[in-house]
């Protein structure tokens, strides 16, 4: 596994934690973020801005 998938696996992870943890309108939102972003980087495994 590459850097981005680790990475990727880790927000999904926060990302539900702070789901079923916090009831609020503002980390409802947030935790939605994480799992969006960690679900992208842990499928794809690659970030969209390339070094020239």
């Amino acid at each position: 596994m590459n850097k981005n998938r680790l990475l990727g696996i880790s927000l999904l992870i926060i990302g539900i934690v702070v789901m079923n943890t916090i009831d609020n309108d503002l980390s409802s939102f947030i935790s939605g973020v994480l799992v969006g972003i960690g679900g992208v980087l842990t499928i794809s495994g690659k970030t969209i801005f390339s070094k020239k």
